[in-house]
């Protein structure tokens, strides 16, 4: 049998908290997805660190459980495609570098892909 995993994840709305109003509850939801792309982009550049050779490199994949479910995307046995979009208006060009900045290291990740297969015991006495 062959299985496979799809995650979809939408960072959207991780917009600059201070071009939000301060009592708005789009703040808050601001707040914690920027958190969230915080401990993802410390997962991503211990993953690069530990690519390059550096082996005792610790991988903080418990900080988020964001990180720990996409832990087989971003260094396991998945192919993984991140899709970043960015904004061509002036008044939102930090948004749009630190978005490309963001998808330059998400392009350096490496993933050694094998089939995920498991084997039915009956089935394999059955052709031997």
């Amino acid at each position: 049998m062959r299985s496979s995993k799809l995650h979809l994840v939408d960072l959207a709305g991780s917009e600059r908290i201070h071009k939000t109003d301060p009592d708005s509850v789009i703040k808050n939801e601001a707040k914690y997805i920027n958190k969230s792309l915080s401990f993802l982009e410390q997962v991503i550049v211990a993953l690069h660190k530990r690519a390059k050779g550096k082996k005792e490199a610790h991988v903080p994949y418990r900080n988020s459980m964001m990180t720990q479910i996409l832990k087989d995307s971003l260094g396991g046995n998945c192919k993984t495609v991140m899709v970043a979009t960015l904004a061509l208006d002036k008044s939102n060009e930090d948004e749009t570098l630190s978005t490309a900045r963001f998808a330059h290291r998400c392009q350096k990740l490496v993933n050694d892909i094998s089939i995920n297969e498991q084997h039915d015991l009956a089935t394999v006495v059955k052709k031997l």
